[in-house]
């Protein structure tokens, strides 16, 4: 049977393959668990171990699938994204949103915290790089890349104000949340565009991003970045109430 690879050097797949099997759910494991560290110890460790397993597991099952070639056709809507992203989205806002722990979590997790996890979307380098190839249209890949890169930059200068409490903190997370946000949609919007043009024939699609090991990243970062940004709306409003309160 043919293996479905990512058409780019062995040195790009396997230094992705890495970095992104690990530094991803690390950066939100350790995140849940110094939250919940702050509740409970013993659970904050569990919970830890727990979203390490899931997503670990998660990647491997897409990164299978994506090897026989299940993913890398072109049509609309991406069967990735219909298979792997939706029913994600769905898994975190109608389960884990509701569940006793997140919701402890969310409590008690700093917006630090949650600024800090994305600096995982450094990744969007692996867009430049794969279209540098040949492997990915080169709007789509400067759409992805160059956003998901100025969204892990500019999370620096807000975590570093956060940790000073500094005043004009809370309008700048308030733009670097909503910035963040409308990138990972414009590039949801471009990878639709890429496909329809691929699949009248004008241009290069994006069937590469469902071969191995790159469809990783339709099949967790979509979901997750978009969540985590609605949970950090959630977070500014719970501190902006907290300080009503007080």
């Amino acid at each position: 049977m043919e293996l479905h690879i990512t058409q780019v050097p062995g040195w790009v797949s396997i230094s992705f393959a890495l970095l992104f099997i690990s530094i991803p759910p690390l950066l939100i494991a350790n995140a849940a668990k110094a939250a919940l560290g702050l509740h409970s110890p013993e659970e904050g460790k569990l919970r830890h171990r727990q979203i390490l397993i899931f997503y670990v597991g998660y990647l491997l099952v897409v990164g299978a699938i994506a090897l026989t070639g299940f993913f890398a056709v072109e049509g609309l809507p991406p069967r990735i994204l219909v298979t792997t992203t939706l029913p994600l989205v769905l898994f975190y806002f109608l389960v884990i949103r509701r569940k006793d722990w997140f919701k402890t979590t969310l409590h008690h997790i700093s917006l630090e915290q949650l600024v800090f996890i994305h600096l995982f979307r450094l990744v969007g380098a692996y867009f430049l790089l794969v279209e540098a190839y040949g492997a990915l249209p080169r709007g789509f890949a400067y759409v992805g890349g160059t956003g998901d890169i100025l969204t892990a930059v500019f999370a620096i200068p807000v975590i570093l104000l956060l940790r000073r409490e500094a005043k004009i903190v809370r309008p700048l997370t308030w733009a670097w949340n909503i910035f963040g946000l409308l990138d990972i949609t414009s590039v949801l919007v471009s990878a639709m565009v890429s496909t329809r043009l691929a699949m009248d024939g004008q241009a290069l699609g994006v069937a590469q991003f469902g071969t191995f090991p790159f469809a990783w990243i339709p099949a967790f970062a979509p979901a997750t970045i978009i969540f985590l940004h609605v949970i950090t709306f959630q977070k500014l409003q719970m501190t902006k109430a907290a300080k009503m309160a007080v």
